[in-house]
């Protein structure tokens, strides 16, 4: 009984570092891609839209229906925006304006929304462990990603800082969504398609607002885009498999790490793919982000689940 307890407070540690692993390659394949010519929102349109495939035949493969019910579908519609659509759209958006460090140091306080949104619908009560491995989790980014060169400090209007807040705050929003109204007896994997569907549809409508005749451009876009983009889809669909079932195992505050261990994860694969040295400061934060992530699994409750 005492090991079968201890598989089970695993299980959502090694869905976490296994999902961010998948998804978090979304930074250097995406870097590569757009320098390819691929439009940033083509690019994560493409990406939800081939996840989606491979997340359907997951399923089929798990022998789970895809035929999805009137909740289903209300979730997936409303999941898809705030999990995938919303949060990289509004990254894409202030980026220009931005760059890229201050969004993704912005985009790190994730979880602290989460916290607090949970905390303010009165779905756990506080715990001082739970809060101390999110401040470690979240000292951990900050060290990364200011010790390391943010690239030229660029002057922009008040509303896009404002603007950088969109991201965090939807994925927040997201993970206590998906808590609350996961239909009941309803599997990850189908769970996973619909709402990675439903995201590929509203970013598919905002690169045609945003873009409009810009996707001319996408024939430009060099061969080999498209073998990393057939790679993105492929991680992202296997990761978007992990993170549903950690969000069923886990709760909306574990899950909300995730934004913690792909800052570790896009680290990373900069070391592996650009050659790129660790400091000793980046081995400290890879050393908080871990002991805070094992802090908040201590909390994890039986409660948090929704669905076997």
């Amino acid at each position: 009984m005492s090991a079968s307890k201890n598989i089970g407070r695993l299980e959502p540690v090694a869905l976490l570092f296994a999902a961010g692993l998948c998804i978090g390659s979304i930074f250097p394949l995406g870097k590569l891609a757009t320098a390819l010519g691929v439009p940033p929102l083509a690019y994560v349109g493409v990406t939800a839209l081939e996840a989606t495939l491979v997340l359907a035949l997951a399923s089929l493969v798990a022998g789970h229906s895809l035929r999805p019910d009137a909740k289903t579908v209300r979730y997936a519609l409303v999941a898809g925006q705030l999990t995938f659509a919303i949060p990289w759209t509004a990254v894409v958006w202030v980026i220009p304006h931005l760059g890229s460090g201050l969004p993704a140091i912005v985009q790190s306080t994730a979880p602290i929304f989460t916290l607090i949104l949970v905390y303010a619908l009165r779905m756990e009560r506080p715990a001082t462990s739970r809060l101390a491995g999110l401040a470690l989790g979240l000292a951990g980014t900050l060290v990364i990603l200011l010790s390391r060169p943010l690239g030229p400090v660029q002057q922009a209007p008040p509303y896009w800082y404002a603007a950088a807040l969109i991201a965090p705050v939807v994925l927040a929003g997201g993970n206590v969504f998906r808590t609350i109204n996961w239909p009941a007896g309803q599997r990850p994997l189908p769970l996973a398609a619909w709402s990675l569907l439903a995201a590929a549809l509203g970013v598919g409508l905002a690169f045609a607002a945003l873009v409009g005749v810009g996707v001319m451009d996408w024939p430009r876009a060099a061969p080999g885009a498209a073998i990393i983009m057939l790679c993105q889809g492929i991680a992202t669909g296997l990761g978007y498999a992990l993170f549903f079932r950690l969000q069923q195992v886990g709760g909306p505050v574990f899950v909300s790490q995730l934004s913690y261990v792909n800052t570790a994860v896009g680290l990373g694969f900069a070391v592996v793919l650009f050659s790129e040295r660790l400091t000793s400061w980046s081995w400290l934060a890879l050393a908080l982000i871990i002991i805070g992530v094992l802090l908040v699994n201590q909390t994890i409750g039986g409660a948090a689940a929704r669905g076997d």
